[in-house]
């Protein structure tokens, strides 16, 4: 076993431990006020994790492992925009959402990985698009980020 940075801990030798086969995604907490968050991120999580962990979805009872955390903020605000007289002209909004999560090994009870502030962006054009597009594309890419984050550490 190796530990970097206090913070993450892993073993070394090119994946999970070889008694992981299983993960359960748990649903996060919610620190915003954007109720829909929840369950957005918890199915594109569900889509995308065991998959490409390359492990079989369990429930939390019979899991090697769980994903858990909470959503620590939500916002949406303009990026590129021209002052105006009227109010200002907005051509590009994002959408950023930032999280607290961890890896949990259930069998060895440690954290296999974990960021206490991970965060990403979805950008959208307020003309053609909605802040729903520009949620979207940020859980996409927070779900990325997640696996990412993950898999560095094998």
């Amino acid at each position: 076993m190796a530990v970097g940075c206090g913070v993450y801990t892993f073993t070394g030798g090119g994946g999970l431990p070889g008694h992981i086969n299983s993960i359960a995604i748990l649903p996060f907490d919610n620190r915003t006020t954007q109720f829909t968050l929840t369950q957005e991120l918890t199915q594109a999580l569900s889509d995308d994790v065991p998959g490409r962990l390359g492990l079989k979805p369990a429930d939390e009872m019979s899991a090697d492992a769980v994903l858990r955390g909470a959503i620590t903020r939500y916002s949406d605000r303009a990026v590129n925009y021209q002052p105006d007289p009227t109010g200002p002209v907005i051509f590009q909004r994002r959408v950023d959402i930032a999280v607290a999560v961890e890896l949990y090994d259930l069998r060895e009870n440690q954290i296999l990985w974990e960021s206490r502030s991970l965060s990403a962006a979805g950008e959208y054009l307020p003309d053609t698009q909605t802040e729903e597009d520009g949620r979207l594309l940020a859980i996409e890419n927070l779900v990325q980020a997640i696996i990412d984050g993950a898999q560095s550490q094998w």
